[in-house]
């Protein structure tokens, strides 16, 4: 019996003051937070790259189809969450082992945390470019971290329903609607988007993988959110209605009039609307939720150690943000979603059919897991370099296998690839147990 309840305590979401809300998120909560989390000016850059290699119609279709793709498997986490009242470090620690649970909740400490300085760091720089605006960089990253900081101290459902539900949100919405009316009115469709597209990177595929990268990033969080919710339904419709239609719009408007490839980019498209320092409520609205999602989702993770490093743990990795913030410039937001993909969708995948079937030893779901990872690396090894040496010595060198899989412009999308290689592998080491259990 003691081991039973020492197992249950493990997997189930902590509970404890100030980190878990009295009353639940429920659907409409649940499309607020999404919808606002995924109304990043983040976005805009890798939509950006679709265009001129795709025509606009592929272009737009690939928008749509990444957005909804990785909003359904976010969505689908969140349900599993609710369904089995498990936070991220639960979820993951009943796929992967008891055992494993330490070690899963220091990784996604470290990922939480490296995920709040770089969107802190592309805040920074997008407030620093901003006409009127003018400023250090390292100030504008202290200050955005601060407020950010404080935002994630807030209970889960004050931060939600009264800064989402009634600021974040409607900022977004506006900024948006405004880009949208901007676009069509004073420029219309631009000329370049009229033609059939140039070829080269990305391809269809690519296109996809970038894409659907953006909202696949809040994997590791989506749970902490969606425990407590009433029903799985409510929590995984919330989750996919938010995320997948203001990915789909913000992706859509940075393929027809964002023409950037950097934050320094984003700032100036940003000077181009009539919003002048308006675009300083804007940075703050929409990227210190990111900042602030991912500051909480690390305090739920430090759970697993002990209570009462919460708050250090939070006021260190705001300090640690604004240090890096003041001394380094972001990274390339593709290359990061992009690795992050390779590992979090055939993770997250192993989780979801953990959560639904029956359930396999433990050394099953790491097989899947490291399968579902080696073929994301073979078919989109992504763009940084020590993880693409790595695949192409694996591949080319070690198998002599062709590197990647379908060629630099691979017509193969990755992430479905990913999620059904690890998915599949799971259900056929899981069968043996099932039928042994059924007997």
């Amino acid at each position: 019996m003691a081991t039973r309840e020492a197992v249950r305590g493990a997997l189930t979401a902590p509970m404890s003051r100030g980190l878990t809300v009295e009353r639940p998120l429920r659907m409409r909560d649940q499309v607020l937070l999404w919808g606002a989390l995924s109304m990043s000016l983040l976005v805009f850059v890798p939509a950006a790259y679709l265009v001129p290699a795709l025509s606009l119609r592929d272009a737009i279709a690939v928008a749509v189809g990444g957005s909804l793709a990785g909003a359904a498997l976010v969505g689908a986490v969140g349900a599993a969450a609710a369904w089995r009242r498990r936070n991220t470090v639960g979820l993951l620690s009943s796929a992967l082992g008891v055992p494993a649970g330490p070690l899963i909740a220091a990784l996604l400490v470290v990922r939480h945390v490296v995920l709040a300085v770089f969107t802190l760091a592309f805040a920074a720089n997008v407030a620093a470019n901003v006409p009127g605006l003018a400023g250090p960089r390292a100030v504008w990253g202290l200050l955005l971290g601060a407020v950010a900081l404080a935002l994630a101290l807030l209970p889960p459902r004050l931060f939600v329903q009264r800064w989402i539900g009634w600021f974040a949100f409607w900022v977004g919405l506006l900024l948006i609607a405004l880009v949208t009316l901007t676009g069509i009115v004073t420029y219309g469709i631009p000329m370049l988007h009229d033609a059939d597209g140039l070829g080269g990177w990305p391809t269809r595929a690519q296109g996809f993988d970038l894409i659907a990268a953006m909202p696949l990033l809040w994997l590791p969080v989506v749970a902490d959110y969606a425990h407590d919710t009433p029903s799985a339904r409510d929590a995984g419709v919330g989750v996919f209605a938010g995320a997948g239609v203001m990915t789909a719009w913000y992706a859509v408007v940075g393929v027809l009039w964002v023409f950037t490839v950097n934050a320094r980019d984003v700032a100036g498209f940003m000077s181009a609307l009539p919003i002048g320092v308006g675009g300083l409520v804007v940075v703050v609205a929409l990227q210190s939720n990111a900042v602030a999602a991912n500051l909480y989702a690390a305090s739920q993770a430090a759970g697993r150690f002990g209570y009462r490093w919460f708050r250090p743990a939070l006021v260190c990795a705001g300090v640690v943000a604004g240090t890096i913030v003041a001394a380094t410039d972001a990274l390339g937001v593709e290359d990061l979603a992009l690795l992050l993909a390779a590992v979090l969708v055939p993770l997250f995948a192993v989780a979801l059919v953990r959560a639904l079937l029956a359930a396999a030893p433990a050394r099953a779901a790491w097989a899947a897991w490291g399968a579902g990872i080696l073929a994301y690396g073979w078919i989109n090894p992504g763009g940084v370099t020590a993880w693409r040496l790595t695949m192409r010595f694996v591949f080319s060198t070690v198998l002599h296998a062709p590197f990647p899989l379908g060629g630099e412009l691979t017509p193969i999308p990755a992430t479905v690839v990913s999620a059904v290689v690890a998915a599949g592998l799971y259900v056929l080491l899981a069968a043996p147990s099932a039928m042994r259990r059924r007997a």
